[in-house]
């Protein structure tokens, strides 16, 4: 496992046990609360490739490669491992080119990267 993906899944432990931090997968819709479900591929540079999916306001870190992702993010891991120490975030990696997202919107990269800044605090 890399450095890169263990600092994740301690990040993903952190959000499964931290109520404020699941909400942000909560969307509302037209007065009706609406689980956020999304899969995270990351094909990092010079790692083997992991993936975090959530579901029903938990996430899961896993190995290997998923079919269909709605998300898929290459690049620097040590640009992931500096965000889960809280010495930056996706949106400052993403406009210095250290992560790419090749699929997906970077909107829903955003709502990880604020589930990941309330276990920091």
């Amino acid at each position: 496992m890399s450095e890169a993906q263990e600092k994740l899944h301690e990040i993903v432990q952190k959000i499964n046990n931290t109520p404020k931090a699941r909400a942000v997968f909560v969307t509302n819709i037209a007065g009706k609360d609406v689980d956020w479900e999304m899969s995270f591929q990351f094909n990092l540079d010079d790692t083997d490739p992991f993936n975090i999916q959530i579901k029903n306001q938990t996430a899961s870190l896993e190995s290997g490669t998923l079919d269909n992702p709605e998300i898929i993010m290459s690049g620097n891991p040590q640009s992931i491992v500096k965000i889960c120490e809280g010495q930056g975030d996706f949106t400052h990696a993403i406009s210095r080119e250290e992560i790419t997202v090749e699929k997906g919107k970077v909107m829903d990269v955003i709502r990880l990267t604020r589930a990941i800044t309330v276990v920091l605090r």
